[in-house]
């Protein structure tokens, strides 16, 4: 690779870093919200898993069971996973090479924009202003929980491979272009559909020889059609197609296209919040004027090429408002399952590049000066650091590695709740045995019906989980209620469940029970079914105020309780995703006596004004330290400190 190729990389490392900061500093932790990047996070790992243990089950993932091909249920993302094998088999844990493969797309996005820029124009310069775009565009900061759409690089290499190809149709450039189109369709399944018909648009464009790069292509989408299958067959076994109603919701309109995302600060007065962010897809100024000069160009083949993949981006991203997406969502296969047209943007965003690119390179040959501001330009505009992120817990609740270690032939989490759903997912990174809890894009019928009869506690559950072959339940007694309670102790005395174990977390703990037999006695047991906590070997703790979203004031008390049976040293307040520690006041609870043979300690602050350093969207996490020096950090909050 040539010495200024180098150089890209390495700064778009280093801007990658920048941009998304404290993202660096807390890869072990930090998500863009407990949600999808969670979902992520298990696909990434289940591909990992499943390679290297059978990889004929690849899609048969442990979720939704008895569901078949469960991880057609969203994007495989295999193509992202296999990048990070080395660091899975090294010991990085799932979050972790989640949050390096956010780090890994914005780098890759930028240095695949910065070569199809230099291919274009033959200059470094201009390469540079259209990676610094692309990588950084707004859609990116939008999509962080998302990693598959962070993850961009696969669309401008695959454009810049047929360009090359289109050079010097050669055998080897064709195999390049057809491991291209492999990749891309391996990232993310998007844009395969989307990126193909841009590709073919510009394979018309550019009429190379046909003979090596078709046979090239056909290769590669043989190979997809392996990871393309179970889609099909999911589809068609559950019904898993789009409604009409749902995609164009998510269809955007012109107007989105100046709609500015959050974490944009210039582009503050841009904001809709009643508009879905999906659908915010402003991608600033500075490369709309830019990208105006590009279009002055002499070189007409690539402002064709970049101009249609534009028109195609901002056309396909109108979903079913126009007459092309409703063609492609009725006579299509696979459009019907694109719930968000809206992400055809990114086809856009790299014609837009391109326009950088060839803009930045004609500046230069006037006013190098001028040109060499761009770059700049674009990071000013385009800056978000520093980004809020959500800490997500590190420590593997002991139920789960019972589930690891035991391993029971499949299992249910309860209560069945869509919040909930997010965590027991991340938890299954550490143990893949098969569980009827899942999210997804998409929900089979059946574990729709388990999911109604588990939110009514209904006695049908049981006899339903026999059939389908769970053999034990989990219940977290902190997300129950007095009708889940009663319905765990029907069970018992009718012997549909047998209580066999509970293993400390949170306040209540988690239960464990299998299908049918003679309970375990046990006072905790008895404790929890009254609604009274049992009492924990080790940190118990709860953080009551604020709430999750509420803005702190000077009227603000920050107030828990902890316990622990070796007793509270201290309790900090964590901020700025753990940059900064604030103390709080220990004092006597009122409710000392809550937890059996155990003191609980309330925990107090308040603040006249925002500490020094302290964002004003932050985050607050209390950090609890018992006599023995144990760290225990509760559930992170999102908060506004004005």
């Amino acid at each position: 690779m040539a010495k200024e190729h180098w150089r890209a990389a390495a700064l778009f490392v280093v801007l990658a870093v920048v941009m998304t900061w404290p993202l660096g500093r807390t890869l072990n932790r930090a998500v863009a919200y407990p949600e999808d990047p969670y979902l992520n996070a298990w696909v990434l790992d289940w591909d990992f898993y499943a390679t290297f243990h059978d990889p004929t089950k690849l899609f048969d993932a442990p979720a939704f069971f008895p569901a078949r091909d469960a991880l057609a249920f969203s994007e495989n993302l295999y193509g992202i996973a296999l990048l990070l094998f080395p660091l899975r088999a090294a010991g990085v844990t799932p979050i972790a090479a989640h949050n390096v493969a956010i780090l890994a797309g914005f780098a890759l996005s930028g240095f695949a924009a910065y070569l199809l820029g230099r291919l274009i124009t033959g200059s470094e310069l201009a390469g540079i202003a259209a990676g610094i775009f692309y990588a950084f565009v707004p859609f990116r900061f939008t999509h962080l929980s998302h990693v598959q759409h962070v993850f961009g690089a696969p669309l401008p290499l695959l454009l810049a491979s047929l360009i090359w190809y289109g050079r010097k149709p050669t055998w080897p450039r064709a195999l390049l272009f057809g491991a291209a189109l492999l990749f891309n369709g391996l990232c993310n399944v998007h844009y395969l559909l989307f990126g193909t018909i841009a590709i073919a648009i510009t394979f018309a464009i550019l009429r190379p020889r046909i003979l090596p790069a078709a046979l090239s292509a056909a290769v590669a989408l043989l190979l997809l059609d392996a990871f393309l299958q179970p889609y099909n067959a999911a589809a068609t076994m559950y019904g898993m197609r789009r409604s009409w109603q749902e995609t164009r919701e998510f269809s955007a309109l012109p107007s989105d296209w100046l709609v500015s995302n959050f974490h944009n600060r210039i582009y503050a007065p841009l904001r809709k919040a009643d508009v879905n962010p999906e659908r915010w897809l402003f991608p600033g100024v500075v490369s709309l004027l830019i990208g105006s000069v590009g279009f002055l160009s002499r070189d007409r083949t690539a402002i064709r090429i970049a101009s249609s993949w534009l028109i195609l981006g901002f056309a396909g991203s109108l979903g079913l408002h126009t007459i092309f997406h409703r063609f492609l969502f009725a006579h299509v296969p696979g459009f019907q399952a694109i719930r968000v047209p809206a992400r055809w943007a990114v086809i856009a965003y790299v014609g837009l590049s391109l326009l950088v690119a060839i803009g930045t390179a004609m500046i230069a040959r006037v006013r190098f000066w001028a040109a060499a501001l761009i770059p700049l330009a674009l990071v000013v505009e385009l800056w978000s650091a520093p980004v809020r992120w959500y800490m997500a817990p590190t420590d593997v609740p002991d139920v789960t590695k019972w589930i690891a270690q035991h391993r029971p032939r499949a299992i249910v989490e309860l209560p069945i709740e869509p919040t909930l759903e997010y965590g027991v997912m991340l938890n299954a990174t550490h143990h893949h045995v098969p569980m009827v809890n899942g999210t997804s894009g998409f929900a089979p019928p059946e574990y729709r019906r388990i999911a109604a009869l588990a939110n009514t506690w209904s006695d049908g559950l049981v006899p339903e989980l026999r059939r389908i072959g769970v053999t034990h339940i989990v219940i977290h007694a902190d997300s129950i209620d007095s009708i889940g309670r009663a319905w765990i102790s029907r069970g018992i005395a009718t012997k549909s469940i047998a209580f066999r174990q509970r293993f400390d977390h949170a306040i209540f703990g988690d239960w464990l029970f299998a299908l049918g037999g003679n309970s375990v006695l046990s006072s905790e047991l008895d404790l929890m079914l009254e609604g009274r906590p049992p009492g924990n070997a080790h940190i118990a703790a709860a953080l009551l105020s604020p709430a999750a979203g509420s803005s702190i004031t000077a009227s603000t008390v920050v107030r828990g309780f902890a316990c622990s049976p070796r007793g509270i040293r201290a309790v900090n307040l964590l901020v700025n995703n753990g940059a900064i520690r604030l103390a709080t006041r220990l004092r006597a609870d009122s409710n000392e006596n809550l937890f059996p043979g155990c003191r609980t300690i309330g925990f107090a602050a308040m603040f006249a004004t925002r500490p020094s350093g302290v964002w004003v969207h932050t985050d607050v996490q209390p950090e609890i330290i018992d006599g023995a020096g144990e760290r225990f950090l509760l559930e992170d909050r999102w908060v506004e400190w004005p």
